[in-house]
């Protein structure tokens, strides 16, 4: 029981959660960013969650503070069991900590017990020690969170418990880094009182547009100026509280996220070459369509298969979004055709660019159109928990007379094309493919509103926190 104790010091003294280096840092930090999905779980049931992100984005903080929250509401705290499983090789440990706990809390009567097991995805086949510890019984009164960087590890493992996850419908979550909207909220003392809309109503209410510009207008240049921050830093915790401090990003933070990346991928016997390769390749194309094939045309790797492996792996960790084209008859992607690879956080697009040597911000449009591309999977694909690699809400579009549409979102069974355009000038020819090919669209501009029938154009800042 001492490795157990290691993990629980609360057992001992409830009070130690709060010397706990994660409670601690949290509190003394200048965001004290509690994401919304803290509201999701309903820890008065039988259940199994899921909760997946890419390192370093919180989870562990997350769990961290549930605990907290826990033992301050009253819940005896050796109803509580934590473990990180970074150091466990296989399913036999992840059942004998479940047996232990067990052992040792049962003659204690909980009414409650709560399992937090921490990273689990490191371990292969964990949901086979789980599977046998619910049929075993070992599941009643008792709520399990199981946290991991890994989509595909913890898609599968959830997939091999059926009807052993409780009755909660949407048992699987996502925590990703902060959006456009709470990078306002933590980064500014801007109080917006913005009125949320539509996408129906933006292109089918005519004064709307008036209506958004009015409420949001006056502070363009200041949401302008975060937009740029928000570019430089992204939302990752750690990052956005230096770069409070600071003012910047220090080479040490870019290091650090780049060093977990690297190091979850040598975990998996991948080459930290190859990866690096593959950034700066994704990087160079910058939301151009691009075969599997042409990918892999500069990555010093004899098969493009290799390329398309380490491409899914990084979205299968939430680093990376891959979009396919739309084929308008049927509402579903083409996998066949080009796609479109964008960096799911800007702090990602800056260490790309570190390893290729390109200044952070060096052509700002098309940190624009990936930050539009993210926000729009991250409010409308409804399997994110899957990772980024299969969304089925958002494409791209192109002719075959080579005119494109950046993305086309299905929504409430209609087409919404959105196109991005950050710049000084806007004249019709921006829009015309969207108008002649969907009859309407949104145009996100660097700083104009306007109305063109069924096509409406919104600066760049106020279309992202539509879509928080």
């Amino acid at each position: 029981m001492l490795d157990l104790l290691l993990f629980n010091p609360w057992w001992e003294n409830p009070e130690s959660i709060e010397s706990d280096r994660y409670v601690s840092a949290y509190q003394q930090s200048l965001i004290q960013w509690r994401p919304d999905i803290l509201n999701e779980f309903d820890f008065n049931q039988d259940a199994v969650y899921t909760l997946r992100g890419p390192r370093q984005v919180g989870k562990t903080t997350l769990t961290k503070l549930i605990i907290h929250s826990l033992l301050k509401s009253g819940v005896h705290p050796r109803a509580i069991f934590y473990y990180s499983c970074d150091l466990i090789p296989g399913t036999e440990e992840i059942f004998e900590l479940i047996r232990q706990y067990r052992e040792f809390s049962q003659p204690l009567k909980f009414k409650r017990r709560y399992v937090f097991l921490d990273e689990i995805s490191l371990v292969p086949e964990w949901q086979y020690a789980v599977k046998q510890a619910i049929d075993l019984g070992w599941g009643q009164t008792t709520t399990f969170l199981f946290t991991g960087s890994s989509a595909i590890d913890i898609k599968r493992g959830a997939e091999r418990l059926p009807g052993r996850r409780g009755k909660t419908p949407f048992p699987d979550k996502v925590l990703l880094p902060m959006n456009f909207a709470e990078s306002v909220e933590k980064c500014s003392d801007l109080s917006l009182s913005l009125t949320k809309t539509s996408f129906r109503e933006l292109l089918e209410v005519p004064d709307e547009i008036k209506r958004l510009k009015s409420q949001t207008g006056v502070f363009l240049p200041r949401l302008s100026s975060l937009l740029t921050n928000f570019l430089t830093v992204g939302g990752f915790p750690l990052a956005v509280e230096q770069f409070l401090k600071a003012g910047s990003l220090s080479q040490d933070i870019l290091e650090t996220y780049f060093t977990v990346i690297r190091s979850d991928f040598e975990k998996i016997k991948k080459s930290r070459i190859l990866l690096r390769q593959v950034l700066i390749r994704i990087l160079s194309i910058s939301g151009t369509p691009a075969s599997w094939q042409s990918l892999a045309r500069t990555v010093d790797t004899p098969s493009y298969k290799t390329v398309r492996e380490y491409s899914e792996l990084l979205a299968d960790s939430f680093l990376m979004a891959i979009l396919y084209f739309l084929e308008k008859n049927k509402k579903l992607a083409n996998p066949n055709k080009g796609k479109k690879f964008y960096f799911s956080d800007p702090l990602i697009l800056s260490l790309a660019g570190r390893e290729a040597g390109v200044p952070i911000l060096q052509d700002l449009g098309k940190a624009v159109e990936a930050a539009v591309g993210v926000h729009l999977i991250r409010k409308f694909e409804k399997r994110i928990f899957e990772g980024l690699g299969n969304i089925e809400k958002v494409f791209y579009w192109k002719s075959t007379k080579g005119k494109e549409v950046d993305f086309v979102v299905l929504h409430e069974d209609k087409f919404v094309p959105v196109e991005v355009k950050f710049q000084n000038i806007i004249t019709p020819s921006d829009y015309s493919t969207m108008k002649r090919t969907f009859g309407r669209g949104i145009l996100v501009t660097k700083d104009m509103f306007f109305r063109d029938n069924q096509i409406v154009g919104i600066p760049a800042p106020v279309f992202l926190l539509l879509l928080d």
